[in-house]
Parts: C-alpha cells; structure tokens; sequence
C-alpha cells in the first residue's frame, strides 16, 4: 500500500536533498544538529532495513521528544510494523495493561533493564526483544499505530489507526493550510506520543516540505504531562524562531504572557494552532490582540486527532472551526456531536468501529458551518436549580486569569456551583473569580471557592495521567467537606453572599475546610463591593441578555449597528464629566477623599466623547449630526432617560447614586468590552483608529475598576450603599434597553 508521508519524504531527498527536515539536539554534547530530507530518508531506511531482519510485530515506544523518537516513527512505518507511542506520563500501571493488551514483542527506547533479551540498539535508541513472545494481540488488520487515549481510568482505551487514516488526516491538515499560510520551521511542544503533535510535528512539515524543531521535553519548558517552565519556552522561542506552534490553551496563555513582555519572541510565528480543550474566547482575542495567530481546533483520536479548525480568513473566535475535508460532522436534535469520514479501524480487543463516531461532545454547528463545542455529555452538570452547566464551558472561560489556571468546576445537584484550585497566591483568586463571574450567566457563576493546599494532581484519585479531573471521584471528595463547613459557617453573613471562599487542608483519612480570610483576617464577602457586585447579579444578567451581545460573537453585525451604538455612546459620554463635576459638589466634607478620586477621575476622562466622534468618521459615517444631536445622530430614549435619571439623584435625591452608573459602565468595559471591541473589529474589518472609544476603555477601566473597589469598600452609610445599588440596577435596566435596540441585520 501506497504511503503519501513517505512518499514525500523520498521525493524531497531527490528534490531538496540539501534542505532542512529536522532539527533537534546532540544528546551527547547538547549541541543543535539538523538532518537534511536525503539525511533524513537515509536514517529511515537503514532502521527500517535492521528492524525487518528482527522477528518482531508490534514495537512499543517510549522516549522524549528527540530526533531519534521521530526515525523510530518513520522505520516502523517503513518496515510495516505495528508502533505503539508510550506517553512518559503514564504510570506503570497503566504501561503494564497497554503492554499485555496490545500483545507487544519488543520494546524501544527508554525501558528499564534487567527483565529484557537480545538487547541492540537503532536509530541511536535501546532494542529489547521480550524474553518470551505472546500470541499475537487482538490488533485490527492494517493497523499501524496504536494510540493510546488516557482516560478517567487506570486502563487507556487503546485507537487502533492505519497508515492511511495517519496520510489522510496530514493531508487535510496540509492542504487546508497550504493556500493560506506556509510556515517554514515549526516547533514541537507537545510530547510525540500525543497523536496530535504526532501528526503535526512530524507529518505535515513532511508534506509541505518544512522543517521542524524537536527538542527533548525540559527544552522548551514541558516535563511530564502538567509541569511547565515559561522561561525555557521563551528561550526555545528566541533561539529557533519558529513560524508555527501546536499549544494546549496552557501553553497559548504562557505564550500570551511571553509576548506581552517580550513581543519579539513571537514575531515570527505564522499560525498557532490551539487545542486538546476548549479556548476561551477572551484568551484568543488576548492572543490576537498581541499579533498571536492562535487558532482553535477541534479532534480527537478516534477521527485521526483533528477533525475541525479554524483558518487564516476563515475564523471565528469561540468556534472551533470547519470540519477540514477528511470528515463530516453531524449534531442530533439533542446536541449530540458525531464524525464520519477517516474514523479508526476500532479499539484494540474490541470489534472494528462503525463509521459513525459518537464523540461523546455536545455542541452545534452554527449557519455558516462553524463546530461549536459546549462540553462533554457525561460531565454535564445538572444544578439544584435544574439548569445543565457544562463544567468545560466555565473551565474555559476561567482560562482568560492566570491566577485561574488549572481551576476545575464541580457542583452537580448542588445550588452553586465551586470551584477547585491549587494556588500558592490565594489572595489574587478572589478577584479574579469575581470577574469571571461577572462575565457568566447567573446559573453558571462559581459560588464556592476551594484553594488547596497542593496540586490535585497529588491527591490519588481525583485525577488522570494527563492531568484530566476526574469529575465524580471530585465531587465525592469534596462536597461533603464543602456541606459541613456550609453548616458550621451559616452565621458569618448577614445577607447572602455572592462568594463564599475556603481554603482545604488534607489529611491522611479526612479532609477539613475552612473559611479564607485576607491577609487582615476579614472576610471576603465583608465590603460593600461584593454587596454591590451581588444586589445588581439579576439586572446585570439582563443587559447581557442583549441580541446585541449574540450578533457579534456570530459575526452578524455591520457597520450601521456599530455606528449606532457608537452615536447613543456619544451621549452619555459627553455627560461623564458633568456629571462627576455635579456630584462632586455635591458631596458632603465626610467624603473629601472622594471628591479627591473624583478629580483624578475627571482628568482622564476629559474629552472622551471627541474619541467617539473620530471614530465614527474612520468608519464612514458622519459625526456632525452626532454632535448636534439632530436626525439619525440623536440620542435615543433610554439614553436620554439614563442620563436625567442620573442628574437627578445628584441634585434632588443622592449625588452618591452616580457610582452606580460607574460600575454598570465600567464594570461592563472591563468584563466583556475588549473581546466586544476585537470581534468588531475583526467581523466588520475596521482600521485601528475606528476603535479608539472602545478598546481604549477597555484598557483604562482595568486599572479604573481597581480604584473604583477601594472607594466603595470604604463606604459604610447604609442609605449610600442603597442609593448606588438602586442606581446601578436602573442603569443596567436602561443601558440594556438601548443595547437591544441596536439595529442587526437580518439573515437571508
């Protein structure tokens, strides 16, 4: 049977003979080496020649990531043996049944010794014949690589792939990306035991004549399946330049990280491709925003690892792309996804597969054929409140703070929903949890925090080999803990809280939990922030149930709805520092202080509203009737309710209701305004300077919301509180009315 990688391996010998295939290191000397394609074919054959003269069939390889690992792959192709990647993550438990279940006879690469005979070595890698040979394994016919998936249990469901499924996948993927992007170097950063990094370190820069880099694991920052060094990842990244990644969205937010301090690192790359679990929304539009071409893509190793992706030009951010040309997708009624096309033979031991895989995902294809997933069917969530909650979906979200990386959601049957998270600095989560929340559907806010005190990842039981929650093994775990301290705790709060925060300390047979308090031994929940964050939850779920808010996310906008949410921003921006100057002079001596922040708050947003009329003339549109108030430039009603209601508290009832509109204002900007501003930007292919109103507040009102907590958490009269409360609920009540009128183009 013909093979497309090997058959372009050999035709670039002959044409490319001098080029560049891969690069990797010298594991005597540490020193960086390259094999030329001719190199390169050379090595496969004389291992592929030796392994023919060895009565073997089914190989199991276990070694990092190197340049002999991916000789190995190709000989075993060559020589028409059954290659079987052992993950280095894997305990030995898990290698023992991989080992007897696939019936293997000779072991290559880093395996203990002592137990083996007829030990050699190729391709620079340990050779070891087992002493005793089994029958043959139950493998399907034309197998050539068994991938193993390593799922909630101890015993990995083994993917049985032919040579074919392995040259269709690559195929697809290079053709897809061949029209509109050609990177020339690439950079490993998964493990090569991973299918997916498998296919797309190896193979692909293969078809398209590339060259990748493949470093050991420790090179590039990655040890085992979970441990992560940003440093060494940077240092990879300056040193071999690539114009092409493959990242876990970890790695996209270590990535983002190194390219806000040090852009240069990152100038090169072409496209990133992103995946192995939901991206969230907000982690791409960061990437983007940083020049990073991150790209989000769906598979799994059923389907050949990647069965969707998004493109350069054909991409929407929060989807995972269109199915590439090796497979099609079909969603049931319930939300229920299944692939057909290059699907395995079948899993090892068990009958051949049928051609329908059933993913076990859920999610839809929207109408411009983009795959959307919302989580996995058997971790959905059912809340006491009966809403379901894919725990994935939030997982996702959370990805967006650093200070919530790893963070995993339990919750089912349970009024709130918690969160898990290791951190060894607990006072940033808080807040970071408070804006997560802020951006999510009151049914999906995390209401419970739980830090623990060391990775669950340490705790037996509660996670898989490559570090997948397992989610019932958790929730058992940890509820009961949760349930007693509830109980012993329900005197703390006078009114509920919308955080509630424990750190968990874990002993030999129990574990306990107790309330987190700050570094001042205060509660949490005890400032009059939270109360507000908490008293205007309902209304602020409201306004984000705006069409408005779909539209863009959708991509079904156009430039007449943005310049109408431009024109009624105009006027209330305009208002902004006559109103802080009315209430300013309105405030009593008790809030000097405030009056101070109010002043500083005057100054930066002095003239704002010019912002807005520029950016209505780089879009096309006319700004006189803006200014003038007149025509189709003219505020609309909720506006210019939303602005009297405002100088009215100042002046007839509480000039101290003014910061309710800040929050609602400032508060949205920050949670939500950035990813509104860079999907604009993006759907309606607007120049920078259309954006200055909206990507500019986004930005300001960051370090805005920091001051903005202080100032209220220092305010303790009750009829304030209640005035801001009350304003804040009537702004959100009157902003999402003028958001829902925002015109939005029908679909034909």
């Amino acid at each position: 049977m013909s093979n497309l990688i090997l058959e372009q391996l050999f035709q670039f010998a002959q044409t490319a003979p001098q080029q560049a295939a891969f690069q990797g290191r010298d594991p005597a000397t540490g020193e960086t080496i390259s094999l030329s394609f001719r190199q390169l074919a050379d090595e496969v054959i004389r291992a592929a020649d030796t392994l023919n003269q060895q009565d073997v069939h089914c190989l199991a390889l276990k070694a990092d990531n190197g340049l002999a690992w991916a000789i190995v792959d190709l000989a075993a192709m060559l020589a028409g043996k059954v290659l079987i990647p052992v993950p280095v993550f894997f305990s030995d438990q898990q290698i023992r049944h991989l080992l007897t279940a696939a019936q293997v006879d000779a072991l290559w690469g880093d395996w203990p010794v002592g137990e083996h005979a007829g030990s050699m070595t190729i391709a620079d890698l340990p050779f070891y014949r087992l002493s005793s040979r089994s029958q043959p394994g139950q493998l399907h016919r034309q197998t050539c690589k068994v991938t193993f998936t390593s799922g909630s249990t101890a015993q990995p469901k083994g993917v049985c792939l032919s040579q074919h499924h392995l040259a269709t996948t690559s195929q697809a993927l290079a053709e897809a990306l061949s029209p509109k992007v050609t990177p020339a170097k690439h950079l490993v950063m998964l493990p090569l035991a991973t299918l997916l990094e498998n296919i797309t370190g190896l193979y692909v820069p293969l078809l398209l004549g590339a060259t990748s880099v493949i470093l050991p694991g420790d090179n590039v920052g990655l040890t085992g399946s979970s441990a992560f060094d940003p440093l060494r990842f940077a240092q990879a990244l300056a040193e071999h330049q690539p114009e092409s990644l493959v990242l876990t969205p970890a790695l996209l937010m270590a990535l983002c990280q190194i390219a806000a301090q040090q852009p240069a690192l990152t100038r090169s790359l072409q496209f990133v491709a992103v995946g192995g679990a939901r991206v969230a929304p907000a982690l791409l539009a960061q990437a983007h925003a940083l020049n990073i071409p991150a790209y989000e893509g769906y598979g799994l190793s059923e389907c050949g690892s990647v069965v969707s992706l998004n493109l350069p030009g054909t991409d929407k951010p929060g989807s995972c792309g269109r199915p590439l040309s090796h497979t099609k997708i079909n969603v049931t009624a319930e939300g229920d996804i299944q692939v057909t096309g290059n699907s395995m033979l079948g899993y090892l031991g068990q009958e051949a597969s049928p051609s329908t895989i059933h993913t076990g995902d859920i999610g839809y294809l929207d109408d411009d054929g983009f795959l959307h997933i919302t989580g996995r069917r058997k971790n959905q969530l059912i809340t006491g409140f009966g809403r379901n909650v894919s725990p994935e979906w939030i997982e996702s979200e959370a990805q967006a703070f650093p200070s919530l990386c790893g963070m995993v959601v339990i919750g089912d049957s349970q009024l709130t929903l918690s969160g898990i998270l290791f951190s060894q600095s607990p006072d940033s989560v808080p807040q970071a949890v408070q804006a997560l929340n802020q951006q999510l559907p009151d049914y999906a806010r995390i209401g419970n925090l739980i830090i623990t005190d060391q990775p669950l990842a340490n705790i037996p039981g509660l996670m898989t080999a490559n570090g997948r929650p397992k989610r019932d093994a958790l929730h058992h775990y940890f509820i009961p803990a949760l349930l007693t301290a509830q109980t012993e705790t329900r005197s703390w709060h006078s009114s509920p809280a919308l955080l509630s925060l424990y750190t968990a300390k874990i002993f030999t047979d129990q574990l306990a939990l107790t309330p987190y308090t700050t570094k001042e031994d205060t509660p949490m929940s005890s400032g009059f922030f939270q109360t507000l964050i908490t008293e205007t939850a309902a209304a602020r779920s409201r306004m984000a149930d705006a069409p408005i808010f779909t539209a863009c996310q959708q991509g079904t906008i156009d430039t007449a709805t943005y310049l109408a949410f431009l024109t009624q921003a105009y006027h209330h921006v305009k208002h902004t520092v006559p109103l802080l100057m009315a209430c300013g002079s309105r405030l009593s001596e008790d809030y000097e202080w405030l009056r101070q922040a109010i002043g500083h708050y005057i100054e930066e947003e002095m003239g704002h509203q010019a912002w807005i009329l520029n950016d209505i003339a780089a879009c096309g549109g006319n700004p006189a009737p803006v200014r003038d108030n007149q025509g189709p430039g003219k505020a609309g009603l909720p506006i210019e309710l939303m602005v009297a209601y405002l100088y009215h508290q100042i002046d007839r009832r509480n000039p101290m209701g003014l910061f309710g509109m800040v929050w609602v204002l400032e508060g949205t900007s920050v949670s939500i305004g950035g990813q509104i501003a860079q999907r604009i930007q993006q759907v309606l292919g607007l120049p920078d300077n259309a954006m200055t109103y909206l990507k500019s507040h986004s930005e300001l009102d960051q370090s805005h919301i920091q001051t903005f907590e202080g100032l209220m958490n220092r305010i303790n009269d009750p009829a304030d509180q209640r005035a801001i409360i009350e304003s804040a609920n009537t702004v959100y009540s009157l902003y999402g009315q003028m958001l829902t009128s925002l015109p939005i183009p029908r679909l034909h």
